[in-house]
């Protein structure tokens, strides 16, 4: 098996060389580069001279630069013309777009622009890229030759809002894991980070009024099995000014009215039963709410947002508002005296009344709202910051309404999916397809068809990164014992490379945005990863072709990882680090025997490409018993489609029997199934399900008790096509 350190990278990556060159792979890809025939290199004798209100950022790249050369260098005032060295100046010229810059680097001398201090670091981290991988290393590196190629290069990012969401309630994140979070954001000139403070799960901002909601709602579960954790107030700031001196926004996340057992299981006066509760050990939807009946729950949300917003400057907050339930709403006595005296006919429009009342609790302290995009379909008539997370169209909707949109979107940003499909991949959320490196790359085209007007409302993109899997099914939490942190591992495999792509499509100019550039780009970042101490997942070979020859297959692949090797088996059996080294095409008889794998090192390397046989995906399903195409289908009524089940059902026991949709332009739904022996019905299983793009209900379980050898077995499966007979697919069988 691949050890758990493939997705874990170790602080520093032992090569055989260092880099003795300079970088233009610079990601995101600047609007306007150029290179002028000249270069600079950074010595012991380099000074950083900075313009007034610049010294911050002077001793950010100052503290950048230090370690990995080995230099003590000096940073001074700017007070004159300077002809050698790095100078970072205000331009009022630039002003315009304050996260712009122009960047100038020439034989003795690097001049840094820009019309504001965000612009001077964003112009810092494309002048860390542009040296060699190790400058990101905690210790000296010794060896090296920190030459920068000579550019001319202007810069100003596609969007205002280049976000990211970490999801500190379901695992929380110490402070320490966060201010690293923090600075992979910062080497992509990502700006929002949106901590998910609150959930079901648990509470972890310390709120002075209300020691409950720390001392009970930031923990879960009992002696041993007891878990959790929250941020002082201390704390938030330190994480706040850390992020404001890297030009990140923090926006706090308190969610309401849902998602909210943390605090009720702390107060439980806040929900409408009053009932004690305990923050839940495993991953549901409460039904709780807080009660928007009692005025009590109002006092509340308005002591917790003073002290909130002392912590966050940020001019946006984050108030969730998204899967209410409203079963308790709508026998709470309470709660329907508030519906009636405000003429309200729904259980729907007394959350609206809820969201309207908490924007304008919050509009006093200077702060606009953001929440899923629930919240700007249910009315709100003041500006609003819509998360579309589910159809890019909502955000069409939000602009004509006046409202702001950030980009969401489960296909493509919700980083917490699976990356890919390849058996071995590490556990993620599921319930949508994988989202690959390119499917992130492809968020832009999701925009087209917005009126030009209406642009300008679209803020920009936010990649988000639930926690949802650490108390659901098996738990990924760390084990103390063996201080591994595999959590924070776990995330960091889940963000890189990917982020780096969100920043990409959130930054570069549209017309100069291309996949197979950035795959080339992002080939040598990979060693900036190892140097700096971030996982990332190692990505599989390239496959160039399979083209037919000789009888069998010849197979050309690519390495996209820089300083990597590719090795390569060709016998069936998967390919690992031990595997022959791949130094040209391979010939192969059947495409089934070759696998190759991206090694870094011995510890370090990625899934295997290889060539999957038709239904592999499935095998946890058992084994084939029958497949459905066109001709066997209805397309209006309800049909029999029959299969042979005999030598599968092979004893007494439970089965269970597994449809799945693999093509066509309508999905099957299936009625139920019949099982018969020796052509005698025997058993059934009834039931409306469906498979296709998305499926549902699509699996059948059956008892056989009087089992005998010989006997044929057949299941009827009562089936049609919901649009039309278009439908192709496979069913498969498993003893449970």
């Amino acid at each position: 098996m691949i050890r758990i350190t493939r997705w874990v990278i170790a602080a520093v990556l032992l090569l055989n060389t260092a880099s003795s060159y300079a970088q233009l792979n610079i990601i995101p890809l600047p609007k306007n580069i150029k290179e002028n025939g000249s270069s600079f290199t950074v010595s012991a004798g380099t000074k950083i001279f900075y313009a007034k209100g610049l010294k911050p950022q002077a001793e950010l790249l100052l503290a950048a630069l230090s370690p990995a050369t080995g230099f003590d260098l000096k940073t001074a005032e700017l007070t004159s013309s300077v002809t050698n060295g790095i100078v970072l100046k205000l331009d009022n010229s630039l002003a315009a777009n304050k996260e712009g810059y122009r960047l100038s680097v020439k034989t003795g001398l690097i001049t840094l622009s820009a019309g504001s201090a965000a612009g001077v670091f964003y112009g810092t981290q494309t002048l860390l890229q542009m040296l060699p991988a190790e400058i990101y290393n905690k210790a000296r590196k010794k060896d090296v030759s920190w030459k920068i190629t000579g550019v001319d290069i202007e810069d100003a990012p596609l969007y205002e809002w280049r976000g990211m969401m970490l999801d500190v309630s379901r695992y929380f994140f110490g402070k320490d894991y966060v201010l690293k979070f923090i600075d992979m954001m910062a080497m992509y000139k990502m700006n929002v980070l949106h901590l998910h403070l609150v959930d079901d799960a648990g509470w972890r901002l310390e709120i002075k009024k209300y020691p409950k909601l720390t001392s009970v709602g930031a923990w879960r579960g009992e002696g041993a099995e007891r878990t959790g954790g929250y941020y002082t107030q201390e704390d938030i700031k330190e994480i706040v000014a850390y992020a404001t001196l890297r030009n990140v926004d923090v926006i706090p996340e308190i969610e309401l009215p849902a998602h909210t057992l943390s605090s009720i299981a702390a107060y439980p006066h806040l929900c409408c039963t009053g009932e004690q509760y305990v923050v839940q050990t495993q991953h549901s939807i409460s039904r709780e709410l807080y009660c928007v009946g009692k005025e009590s729950t109002f006092d509340f949300l308005a002591d917790v947002f003073e002290e909130t917003f002392k912590m966050f400057p940020s001019k946006y907050f984050h108030l969730g508002g998204d899967e209410a339930q409203y079963d308790r709403w709508k026998v709470c006595p309470d709660c329907q005296k508030r519906k009636a005296d405000l003429g309200l006919k729904t259980e729907k429009e007394l959350q609206v009344y809820f969201n309207q009342r908490v924007q304008q609790m919050v509009k006093k302290y200077g702060k606009t709202i953001v929440g899923w995009d629930e919240i700007i379909e249910d009315g709100l008539k003041e500006k609003a910051v819509g998360m579309i997370w589910h159809d890019p169209k909502k955000a069409f909707k939000a602009s004509e309404d006046g409202h702001y949109s950030v980009m969401t979107l489960t296909t493509h940003t919700y980083l917490d999916m699976s990356q890919s499909s390849i058996p071995g991949e590490v556990k993620a959320a599921g319930w949508s397809n994988p989202i690959t490196l390119e499917k992130v790359y492809s968020l832009n085209p999701m925009l087209k068809g917005l009126d030009e007007k209406y642009r300008p409302q679209i803020l920009g993109a936010h990649g988000a990164l639930w926690g949802d899997q650490f108390i659901h099914g098996t738990l990924l939490q760390e084990i103390s014992l063996l201080n591994e942190n595999r959590s924070e591992k776990y995330f960091d495999y889940l963000t890189f490379p990917r982020m780096s792509a969100l920043a990409e499509v959130s930054w570069t100019p549209l017309a100069k945005q291309d996949f197979g550039d950035f795959e080339k780009r992002l080939s040598s970042h990979y060693r900036k990863y190892d140097n700096a101490g971030y996982g990332y997942r190692v990505p599989v070979p390239k496959l160039v072709s399979s083209e037919q020859a000789n009888g069998g297959y010849l197979i050309k692949v690519e390495n996209v990882v820089k300083g990597a090797e590719i090795r390569y088996a060709i016998d069936g059996i998967r390919a690992n680090a031990y595997s022959a080294v791949y130094t040209g095409p391979v010939q192969v008889s059947q495409l089934k025997d070759f696998s190759a794998v991206t090694v870094v090192n011995r510890d370090v390397y990625s899934l295997p490409l290889y060539f999957p046989e038709k239904y592999e995906k499935f095998q946890k399903d058992g084994e084939l018993i029958g497949e459905w195409k066109p001709s066997l289908i209805e397309g209006e009524q309800f049909s029999i489609f029959e299969m042979n089940a005999s030598g599968k059902v092979n004893g007494n026991g439970e089965y269970q029997v597994s449809f799945w949709f693999t093509e066509g332009s309508s999905r099957l739904e299936i009625k139920s199934i019949e099982v018969y022996k020796n052509g005698v019905e025997i058993t059934e299983d009834v039931h409306d399900g469906f498979t296709g793009s998305a499926a549902d209900r699509n699996r059948y379980k059956f008892n056989i008790s009087g089992y005998e050898t010989g006997a044929v077995f057949t299941i009827k499966a009562n089936v049609r096509g919901d649009i039309s007979n278009d439908s192709n697919g496979a069913v498969f069988i498993k003893k449970l």
